[in-house]
């Protein structure tokens, strides 16, 4: 594995936009994407949780097509898959393991268990899981998109 791939460079402005993300959700999982190549973000796509769960989250069909094509047609791909634990540890379950089906991505979970939460970064390749270092990226700005229908239906911005 590339040096790149052992750790996530995640900007600041999206790694805060995650974790709102993740509040505003609450009491259910939020879920989202981060695209970029190489282990290095450069945007951040916050998406509905199909299942609609405390405990279990499922991006969007239609959001993640959304996201995957705007990520092709800037030369990224979908470098992380990003979901929230509303009352336990940023460690994943054994159904986060048994659904994990992009090898080529990490899992970052965002814990709001504490005070504050707690990011961690993890690969999930066939079963076998692996921590990795998130590292802010300061003075570096990604692009933010909300494609949140619930927003939407709210009067939200996207």
């Amino acid at each position: 594995m590339a040096e790149a791939q052992r750790r996530l460079v995640i900007p600041e402005n999206i790694y805060r936009r995650m974790i709102i993300h993740c509040y505003e959700e609450r009491p259910l999982e939020a879920c989202g994407l981060l695209t970029g190549a190489s282990g290095y973000v450069a945007a951040g796509y916050a998406t509905d949780n199909q299942e609609r769960s405390p405990v279990l989250y499922r991006v969007d069909d239609r959001q993640l097509l959304t996201a995957v094509e705007e990520a092709h047609q800037k030369g990224q791909e979908v470098v992380a898959i990003y979901h929230s634990h509303v009352a336990s540890e940023a460690v994943p379950s054994r159904t986060d393991i048994a659904q994990a089906t992009w090898p080529e991505a990490f899992y970052v979970i965002i814990s709001l268990k504490a005070r504050r939460p707690r990011v961690r970064a993890w690969r999930i390749v066939d079963g076998q899981v692996s921590e990795h270092l998130v590292v802010l990226a300061r003075h570096v700005d990604g692009e933010w998109f909300d494609l949140r229908q619930a927003v939407r239906r709210a009067g939200g911005s996207v």
